[in-house]
């Protein structure tokens, strides 16, 4: 049996296996999103559904991970984080079963839901668990570093979704998600301990309410972004399939290149800019409404493209430029959370994320129905820059003095 990891000893690196493991297995867990993403859209259409039914059906991911985040993130505070990704891993090893077994439009939002609450289970978990343990002052390389993975899963899913698809068969890429996540479930079952905390620190961890969460000044910033953010990106989630290749004639493994080609983008420039992030920590409000300007920026620009030549530099010049804002964003997350109680904070940070994510497919599909796609494109681009000015707005506040205090930065 693996020792229990005692969090509450200060150390200088991460245990390499542990980082490694977390990694692998949070990544194989991310790919079934990915992986579904270009799919799940056109395949909801097939089956007869509205844009505002497709849109119901992206947000069913989006609440069950919206409303579990929080929960698990504070149960797994008090109880410890491996037992809780065992069971988001085998969750997400299950779930496309039903995918393969079932064509009903009406089983496709409970699927997606349950896949919700599958990962609150993994990847805030696997979050709070590397925060835990990572050094003071180095929150923004080593959450980014981890969080290549996470959006490595997401990037290269979309291409293997779309290329077993068209390659093979429909049902191919589930079986390639149950692959993938029973990878994650053994490497986290035999290779990662569970982390034992200080019992005064775990009950006061789980005592920390979302209400104080909410009323820390720079979480408010965090959570605007979010919100913003999460609105106009999984808007375009939802729609961007539908549109391409309905007006601009692409395959579905064109659109799975389309859509890894933002997440690489993205991903290879996560970890430079969370270095970017604790150099400049002070900084943090610019850093984060600069690219959060520029990607929303980018929405207006979708409906004028029809090429497959520019809407590769569109999504290419998307992922890029927000990497920067989403860097920010967890570094200022793992510092908050050694205030607040890092399952806790991790959990309302996944809330605030999947409150977009609900508004945004729901709020798209609304929109295309009333007029049309690229209608709800340049709606989302202004709620996009709205919600960034907002964002920069509360992170331009002055610390207080018990912030100054548990700051691990001297300037």
């Amino acid at each position: 049996m693996l020792k229990p990891l005692d969090a509450s000893q200060p150390r200088k690196r991460i245990p390499p296996k542990i980082f490694g493991g977390l990694f692998i297995a949070n990544m194989a867990a991310m790919l079934g999103l990915g992986i579904l993403l270009p799919l799940l859209s056109p395949y909801a259409k097939e089956l007869g559904a509205s844009e505002f039914l497709v849109g119901l059906v992206f947000a069913g991911y989006a609440i069950g991970r919206g409303i579990c985040s929080p929960i698990f993130g504070q149960v797994s505070d008090k109880y410890g984080r491996k037992n809780m990704m065992l069971l988001g891993l085998f969750l997400y090893g299950t779930l496309p079963l039903g995918y393969i077994l079932s064509d009903s439009i009406l089983l496709l939002p409970i699927l997606w839901f349950f896949q919700g609450v599958a990962s609150a289970m993994v990847s805030p978990i696997a979050q709070s668990y590397i925060g835990d343990i990572t050094p003071p002052g180095k929150e923004g390389r080593v959450m980014n570093l981890f969080y290549l993975g996470q959006f490595g899963g997401v990037a290269i899913g979309p291409f293997i979704g779309g290329y077993l698809s068209d390659r093979f068969s429909f049902d191919a890429p589930f079986y390639f998600m149950i692959g993938a996540a029973f990878l994650g479930f053994f490497l986290v079952l035999f290779g990662i301990p569970d982390i034992k905390k200080a019992k005064d620190k775990v009950e006061q961890s789980f005592r920390k309410s979302v209400k104080t969460v909410l009323q820390d000044v720079k979480m408010k910033g965090v959570l605007s972004y979010l919100v913003g953010r999460g609105f106009y990106r999984w808007g375009f989630n939802s729609f961007f399939p539908i549109y391409v290749i309905t007006l601009a004639g692409l395959s579905k493994s064109q659109v799975g290149i389309l859509v890894s080609g933002y997440m690489v983008a993205g991903t290879a420039l996560q970890y430079p800019c969370g270095r970017l992030a604790d150099r400049f920590y002070h900084n943090r409000a610019e850093l984060l409404g600069v690219g959060g300007a520029i990607s929303a920026v980018c929405m207006f620009l979708v409906p004028l493209l029809t090429s497959m030549f520019w809407l590769v530099a569109l999504v290419i010049l998307m992922g890029a430029v927000s990497a920067m804002p989403r860097a920010t964003t967890v570094a200022i997350r793992t510092e908050r959370g050694r205030k607040l109680g890092m399952g806790a904070v991790t959990g309302v940070y996944m809330t605030g994320i999947s409150l977009g994510q609900v508004l945004g497919p729901v709020g798209f599909g609304a929109i295309s129905d009333l007029f049309t796609i690229p209608i709800a494109f340049y709606i989302g681009g202004i709620t996009g820059l709205a919600t960034t000015g907002l964002a920069y707005w509360y992170l331009r506040f002055k610390p207080s003095s018990s912030e100054k205090e548990t700051s691990t930065y001297e300037g």
